[in-house]
């Protein structure tokens, strides 16, 4: 059985001190989106509670509550990479790309301070999520073209 290969390791002193200014910046962003998420949950709350008098009421809360469960989503994923980014800090793997171990440069966590890749693994990242895609995009496209011929 292959041995996994182990991410490399800052000591912790190193990673608390080089990576003080992430921490700052991913403790606040963490702050923020659970504001954001305790406020979308409450819009959502509003709307099962709201007295809807007509069609065009029914329909606009649907639409709403579905954009905002959307947001909830988007906003919950980016909170669980944040708070990851927050344990990587205090177990000394902060910056460490989660594919090829090399380190994220500093430019790239300014830009994205919950990166997990480094920009050449984020390309191979994106371009396989896109030949995903595309290939589920053609596998239904088949399928639909199949049910229609029975």
């Amino acid at each position: 059985m292959p041995h996994k290969k182990c991410p490399k390791q800052h000591t912790k002193r190193q990673t608390k001190t080089k990576f003080k200014e992430f921490e700052n910046i991913l403790e606040i962003r963490h702050k923020n989106l659970l504001e954001i998420l305790d406020s979308r949950n409450g819009n959502i709350k509003d709307l099962h509670s709201s007295a809807l008098k007509d069609d065009s009421d029914l329909a606009v809360a649907h639409i709403q509550g579905q954009l905002d469960c959307l947001i909830i989503e988007k906003y919950a994923l980016e909170l669980q990479e944040v708070e990851s980014s927050l344990q990587k800090i205090a177990d000394g793997t902060y910056g460490i790309c989660e594919m090829c171990d090399d380190e994220i440069s500093t430019d790239r966590l300014r830009a994205k301070p919950h990166a997990r890749y480094c920009i050449d693994c984020r390309e191979v990242y994106e371009k396989s999520q896109r030949v995903a895609k595309n290939d589920k995009a053609n596998d239904d496209k088949a399928t639909k073209s199949v049910a229609k011929s029975w």
